[in-house]
Formats: C-alpha cells, structure tokens, sequence
C-alpha cells in the first residue's frame, strides 16, 4: 500500500494536493468571506447579497470584465523590458510554482475559490467602508506588498482590484466582480509559462498558445559577418561598375594583385 498510484499521482503527491484543496481552495477562500460579512455586518449593518445566483447579464459582465483585467495586465507586462522581468520573477513565478505544486485540477479550485473569497472581502465588506481606491491598493498589497521584490505584481493586482471595484460599483451586484477574479484567474492558470501568438493566413489571424521555452529557442535572426573590404587606389574603375559597365568580361584569376577580381568584399 506504500506505493499505491492513482491517475499518476503517487500517495504522498494526493495528500500534498488533498491538503492544499482544502487549505488553499476552501478554508481560506470561506475565511476571508467570513472577514467580509463580519466587515459590512459590523460597519454597516448589511450583508452583501449573494443570496441569488447570479443571471446571464452578471456572467457576461464579469467574462468580459476578466478579458478586460487580462488585457490590462498584458499592457503593463508589455510596458516596460523593465516591468516584464519583474513580473516574469514575481508574479509568473509564484504562479508557476503553485500550479507545479498542485496539478491543473487543484489549481483551476483554488484560484476560482480565491476570486470568490477576496471578492467578498475587499468589494463586498471593505470598498463600501472605505472606498474603490483604497480597497484596491489593499488588494494589491495583500499580494505580496511586503516584499520588495513582489513590486510588479501588486502594482498588475491593484490595477485588476481597481476594475473589479469599478464593476461593482457600477453594477450593484458583487456576483460580477467575483465572476471577473475567478475567469482572470483561470485564465491566467491556463497562460502560465506562455505567451499568446498572433499570425495571419491571409485575412485570417491564426491565434495559438506558445510556451515560453519554445519561443527562447527559437534562433534570432543575427547580422551577416561582413568581410573586411581591401581598399587601394586603382586607375580602373571599381567592380560592379567594370562589369555593369562591360568593361570587364568573363573570370579573373582571383587574389590581390588585380585590380579587378572575383574575390567578394575585395575590389
């Protein structure tokens, strides 16, 4: 029974996972929930209403606020060489680390969960008591801000919290900003280690998923070696001019002592 597998998972990897489900995908997701009800209970006497599920119009809404966070943060990642790498060594790491930790399956769970519980607290129990602003800076900080080297990644988690407060704001109902966390992140699992390429087929625009690896591999294109030119003073005229000219006809024996030759890069 020691080395029993299932599905390729060995024992100790289904525990490491079962463990991580129910710490990381359900009891910090209902803790932070919890905070959030306690929060707008305690400020404002009001629960936030998640009492229905939520309509076509809400999932529309956060899908498309979700490509919109996504297509912000492709910006910002696109800003700066700068801003790039440290996102690459911050975010992207963090991410790439937890989902080799986890699997898809427990991933998907957790970051889907995540959306739901941070939603609750930071739009549903703390943007109303203290504002769309500072709730997104604290949403950003919550993402690492203690540490120097998180600095791009709290600035993209702001950013994004920012969004999600303006689609509360606007739409009244806290199931559009959970759906748009959930769908950024799930999308954002599913991207992690690539890169979206764009070619056209003709009119077509063929879009596909490249990983990061495939694309450092591939051999950039790199200046010819340009020979040294031999230079002297010559009464002829140079080639391609005698040849273009008719001037010169036919093979010269090559080397130096013709003014005219068949060497390249030698005249």
């Amino acid at each position: 029974m020691a080395g029993w597998r299932l599905g390729g998972w060995s024992r100790d990897l289904w525990l490491r996972r079962l463990r991580l489900l129910l710490l990381a995908g359900l009891v910090a997701p209902a803790v932070m929930a919890l905070v959030g009800f306690g929060l707008a209970y305690l400020f404002r006497h009001e629960l936030p209403s998640l009492a229905r599920w939520p309509g076509p119009r809400a999932v529309g809404t956060g899908l498309l606020t979700a490509a919109a966070t996504m297509g912000l943060t492709t910006l910002l990642y696109r800003s700066s060489k700068r801003f790039e790498q440290a996102l690459r060594e911050s975010g992207t790491r963090v991410g790439q680390e937890a989902l080799e930790l986890a699997g898809y399956p427990v991933m998907f769970v957790m970051v889907i969960m995540a959306g739901f519980g941070e939603e609750v607290l930071f739009r549903g129990g703390l943007q109303p008591t203290i504002g769309l602003i500072p709730a997104a800076l604290l949403f950003g900080f919550s993402h690492g801000g203690w540490r120097r080297e998180m600095w791009a990644y709290v600035v993209a988690a702001a950013v994004s919290g920012g969004v999600f407060g303006l689609v509360y704001w606007w739409t009244g109902d806290l199931w559009v900003p959970v759906i748009a966390h959930a769908g950024h992140n799930a999308l954002s699992t599913v991207l992690l280690g690539r890169r979206i390429d764009v070619s056209w087929k003709g009119r077509i625009p063929w879009v596909r998923l490249v990983r990061e690896e495939d694309t450092a591999m591939e051999p950039t294109p790199t200046e010819p070696v340009r020979k040294a030119q031999v230079h002297w003073d010559s009464p002829f005229p140079q080639r391609p001019g005698a040849r273009e000219s008719g001037l010169i006809t036919g093979i010269l024996p090559t080397g130096p002592q013709n003014d005219l030759c068949d060497v390249p890069g030698v005249l």
